[in-house]
């Protein structure tokens, strides 16, 4: 039979797995279907193109490919937006 310590030690070790594939999975954005979908994003006040390629830019990475990502696939001829503006922000590798 059993020990208690050991199925509690078992469980312990597992849940201590799903938890580390789970932080693993959303910090590496390979989880279901992580990054195939366009975000919408409405401008608020304040709100410039740079900020908003920066904060859906990965880390450490150059937002302004992201800037010109984002431009095309909004049709924008320039940088200028507007507050009430409905953004697509395509998913950025």
């Amino acid at each position: 039979m059993k020990s208690a310590r050991s199925t509690y030690r078992r469980r312990r070790l597992g849940a201590l797995f799903v938890a580390t594939a789970a932080v693993f999975a959303l910090y590496t954005g390979t989880g279901a279907g992580a990054g195939t979908q366009p975000v919408r994003y409405t401008v608020s006040p304040g709100d410039t193109l740079w900020d908003i390629a920066v904060a859906h830019t990965p880390s450490r990475e150059d937002p302004r490919p992201v800037v010109e990502i984002i431009k095309e696939a909004n049709d924008l001829s320039g940088t200028r937006i507007h507050p009430g503006m409905t953004l697509e922000l395509p998913p950025v590798e």
